[in-house]
């Protein structure tokens, strides 16, 4: 049989019932790792951690190296086709390595100037940023730079045409796309059993592996990705661990539905569905960060009168002692 609580006085310390039952209704009411499990399914959990690796990890990366790649490339064409001064007529038109034709309306603001006026064009190719955009469909190419306006999609489909990337990562970016990127984007949560998740971390990591990036920078990525793959695991469990690592994925869906929110046009239906999708999800975890804060005051409460109590009751020892 459990021994009832003691003062530091050693005088036996009796609950009142009081306090026993606001106890109680807290912990009902506030179940921190129920409100988690009855607001998310374990697949929905699942692609919010993918997402999460795609876009916070994977993305920044993928973003450094190509514009790294494409800036040698850029420096080549300079020398040998002077794309950084050609004009109207004697432009480059397609790619010297594999003939992919350059789409000059998604350059220098092209089409929203002069529309499908092609002479009056600026042709002229002076950074990395607009050499990437040639390789775009029109509606694609709305990014300003290497930065949080060029996502995941757009980084995998310049790996995926532009020749001067190796076919291995060809290989590796077109897996991704296929298998994790595109089903991400598609918000059907159904796919995202175990066995889907497990395999989305092997072909993200594969790749990054590929890249051949220094010893301590693809370190530095693929801990962090089996970091969210690991914990990913955790915060399924609805263990109390997983509700420890709760803040940290609230605060990383914020990011996410910030991008969402940042990428989602009119004319993008997956994104849109995307960005409802994260935004309800952060909705979920902001109540539910509600209700820790009740909980931890509601227990706060308690710890002050019980804290009076125990004062109450050394008073009356010493007065009983006297």
């Amino acid at each position: 049989m459990d021994e009832e609580p003691s003062t530091s006085c050693g005088i036996k310390r009796r609950i009142p019932s009081e306090l026993q039952d606001n106890i109680n209704a807290i912990a009902t009411k506030y179940s921190r790792e129920a409100a988690i499990s009855a607001a998310l399914n374990d697949n929905q959990k699942r692609w919010l951690v993918i997402g999460i690796c795609l876009h916070t990890i994977l993305s920044p990366a993928l973003r450094k190296w190509v514009e790294s790649i494409l800036t040698i490339f850029q420096n080549d064409l300079i020398n040998n086709y002077n794309i950084d001064t050609q004009m109207y007529s004697n432009q480059l038109r397609s790619d010297p390595q594999n003939g992919v034709f350059l789409n000059y309306e998604t350059v220098n603001n092209n089409k929203t100037k002069y529309g499908k006026n092609y002479p009056k064009y600026d042709y002229t190719i002076k950074n990395a940023v607009e050499l990437s955009k040639l390789y775009l469909q029109t509606n694609m190419a709305h990014y300003t730079g290497f930065d949080d306006t060029c996502d995941i999609s757009h980084l995998l489909c310049l790996i995926l045409e532009i020749a001067r990337f190796d076919p291995v990562i060809k290989a590796d970016a077109d897996n991704v796309r296929k298998n994790v990127r595109n089903p991400w984007a598609h918000c059907d949560f159904t796919e995202w059993d175990a066995s889907k998740y497990s395999s989305s971390f092997q072909l993200l990591k594969k790749l990054v592996h590929d890249l051949k990036l220094n010893l301590n920078e693809e370190t530095l990525i693929i801990e962090e990705m089996e970091k969210w793959e690991i914990n990913g695991e955790c915060f399924l469990s609805g263990t109390t661990y997983g509700f420890e690592l709760f803040h940290e994925v609230r605060q990383q869906t914020h990011v996410l539905a910030v991008y969402a929110t940042l990428v989602a046009t009119e004319a993008d239906g997956n994104f849109i569905k995307i960005r409802d999708k994260i935004e309800k999800f952060e909705n979920i975890f902001n109540k539910i960060a509600q209700l820790d804060k009740e909980l931890k005051k509601g227990f706060s409460e308690i710890d002050k009168r019980l804290l009076a109590q125990d004062n109450t009751l050394k008073t009356h020892s010493t007065h009983i002692g006297k």
